[in-house]
Formats: C-alpha cells, structure tokens, sequence
C-alpha cells in the first residue's frame, strides 16, 4: 500500500462511537485522511465536530470503534498496551493546551521527564541536542525555573521542548496556543511552524483558530465527525472564510 509509506500518520475508516445502541453518539464516521510527512497539518472544525477525537485516535490514545491507524508503515491499531506506550514515547510528541508540566520539576528536568520515565540513559548526543532545542527556542536562562517562575508562553515553550527532546517522527499539538495571549501564540505557533524543515518532524496542530491555521501548511476541516474540506491552507482571512463555508 504504497500511499500508506508516503505518510507520517494515516487513517482507513476511522469510526469512534459513544454510547449505546439505543442512543448512539457518532463522533468519528468512516474517516480517511493521510498526513504527508514533513508538513504542519492543521485540523479544525467547531466543537464536537470530531477533530480531537480524530487526533486521540491518530495517536493511539484511544481505541477507534472500527478503521485502522497507521504510523509511518507500521499499524498501530490493535497493537498492544505495552508496545503502543513505547510507540508513543519514541516517536510520538505531544504538546497540550494544558502545558502538562511537573510543578516540582524545573523546566529542564520537565524536558528531560520522557527519558527519565522510560529508564532511559541521557547520552552526550542526546544531551547535545536537547541543549541546542532549548537554545533554539528562547529558554537557555530558563532552564533552572520551576513552572510557576516561568510566563504562560514559556512553559508552552518548555512543553515543545519537551516534545522535540526525543526526535519524534510526528507532533500531536491540540489547541497548543488556547491559553496563551497573541504574542506567545505567534511564538509557539512559528516554533511549530519551523518543526519540519528544522528538526524533520511532521506536526498534526488542532485547532479551532484560523490564525493558529494559517500557520499550516494544509487545513483539513471537519463537521459532525467527518472531512468536510481539505485545503492547500492560506491567511487567516482565507481560512475564515472557507471554514464558516464548509461547516455551514
């Protein structure tokens, strides 16, 4: 299946349902959708139309009702407990609107948690890498901070840190920028921006925000649990438009 090797992540008939018989929520219906490597892809729709279960699925965060996931060739649906956490953990990244950091832990023991919980020995390259993604994004007299010391848009800087520090093949981002005020959000959503053609990441970026969009390279659009659009992207006037167009 040739298509399936082009791409970072890819879905065949993703189907999510809550509920019971009886009362049946659709929260997924039949997706495909394939994210090409080395692109930012942005999914947006109005709220409950699908596109964060989509990414749970993606992910491998959440069983899918019926359909198949895959991560690069390799299927991840059906896959073992055990064996998707460790999926996740060496070439997954997540960033949250939440930043999911540990309030004890300074920002960079909070980068450095992944190795940590998976036993992993920290080498000299790794070091050296994790040094040059902090220097990258603007933390390198932050580094000894706790949370609490740091502004809203650092700590996010931290949680992308975070997320870069294992060289992940893909980056889950939802709603990445929801609690940051504009400045911060700009500063985020160029780090996420720059991910593919610095670091070789794909980033996956939720989002409900056409200004958050703009920043992709594709906008795919959902409504009540399937692909309603799926675009080249464009400026956040462009991608306002189009959205309110392809929810309606």
């Amino acid at each position: 299946m040739t298509s399936v090797s082009r791409a970072a992540v890819t879905a065949r008939g993703l189907t999510k349902t809550f509920g019971d018989d009886a009362s049946p929520v659709h929260a997924l219906r039949q997706v495909d959708l394939e994210i090409a490597e080395g692109q930012v892809t942005a999914i947006m729709g109005p709220s409950g139309s699908g596109k964060s279960t989509l990414l749970q699925m993606l992910a491998g965060l959440d069983v899918p009702t019926a359909g198949r996931v895959w991560l690069g060739e390799q299927q991840i649906t059906g896959l073992p407990d055990e064996q998707l956490t460790i999926l996740r953990r060496e070439r997954m990244g997540f960033v949250f609107q939440s930043f999911n950091l540990l309030p004890a832990l300074s920002a960079i023991e909070n980068i450095r948690l992944p190795f940590l919980l998976a036993g992993s020995r920290i080498d000299a390259e790794t070091t050296h890498w994790i040094d040059l993604v902090v220097e990258r994004l603007g933390l390198g007299d932050r580094v000894d901070h706790r949370p609490q010391q740091l502004s809203g848009g650092q700590q996010q800087r931290v949680a992308i840190a975070r997320a870069l520090a294992t060289r992940p093949a893909v980056i889950f981002a939802d709603e990445p920028t929801g609690a940051l005020d504009s400045v911060s959000s700009s500063e985020v959503l160029s780090l996420l921006r720059s991910a593919p053609t610095e670091y070789g990441q794909t980033v996956v970026l939720i989002t409900h925000d056409p200004g958050a969009a703009s920043y992709a390279h594709r906008v795919v659009l959902m409504n009540d649990g399937v692909i309603v659009d799926d675009w080249a992207g464009g400026t956040t006037e462009q991608i306002a438009r189009r959205t309110v167009g392809g929810a309606s």
